[in-house]
């Protein structure tokens, strides 16, 4: 079965340590996290500055009260 780069992309962050980033939203581009802030919209921006021609995913970090390790 071939995976499509979200799956892939939701494959990464599901299986990655992103405690770092609890509270933050993180913007996944082939494979690694390309930009993350407590902010969306710049959160967005920045990914875009990078990769101005490739589809991501945005998903966000709960914060450390919700986040089961």
């Amino acid at each position: 079965m071939v995976q499509t780069l979200t799956e892939k992309n939701y494959e990464f962050f599901l299986s990655t340590d992103v405690r770092e980033f609890i509270g933050e939203w993180v913007i996944i581009c082939e494979g690694k996290i390309v930009a993350h802030n407590k902010d969306v919209k710049q959160a967005v921006r920045e990914a875009i500055a990078k990769y101005p021609n490739k589809k991501f995913m945005v998903a966000r970090v709960p914060d450390k009260e919700t986040m089961i390790f």
